[in-house]
């Protein structure tokens, strides 16, 4: 009883302690993250991922059934990487019409080097390097969003125009 009081507690404490991010979604009425076209969502699926992947971004995964997909881009700062990844969701709202929802998230990967030594520390016997995920957070870049879009916006009219 005093266990299961103690484990209560701690819980209790815990959760006090944890930032309240809740409170900073569904705020906003518009979105800068999402776009409708005036496409099937065949189409404006194929024209965003032509988008994405003319910059240079490499499909990681992809579920072309409900028009989903999420891509990297990679960075080298240094020893750092930086990785830039794109999930995109399109959602149909008729025949002609469908809607566009990406959002986009960095993460920063420093490298740790561990090196082994003997001879009382002075002799190094090799090394084991490690990536690890230092930073992560998520893009709300306004000027990020507008250029994907219009990247969007181009690649639709090249489709569009082949028709």
């Amino acid at each position: 009883m005093i266990v299961l009081m103690f484990i209560i507690a701690a819980a209790a404490m815990a959760g006090c302690g944890t930032a309240d991010v809740h409170k900073k979604v569904f705020n906003d009425e518009k979105s800068p993250n999402m776009k409708t076209l005036a496409a099937s969502g065949d189409v404006s699926y194929l024209a965003t991922k032509r988008a994405v992947l003319s910059q240079n971004f490499r499909i990681e995964k992809e579920d072309a059934q409900v028009s989903s997909f999420t891509a990297a881009k990679y960075f080298e700062d240094g020893k750092d990487s930086i990785v830039l990844t794109i999930n995109v969701n399109i959602i149909a709202a008729g025949k002609d019409t469908s809607t566009i929802y990406a959002s986009a998230v960095q993460h920063v990967e420093k490298v740790r080097v561990k090196t082994d030594r003997a001879l009382l520390g002075l002799l190094p016997v090799g090394s084991e390097a490690t990536k690890v995920n230092q930073e992560e957070r998520t893009v709300e870049d306004l000027e990020f969003y507008s250029k994907l879009f219009a990247a969007i916006d181009k690649e639709l009219k090249i489709l569009n125009s082949g028709k």
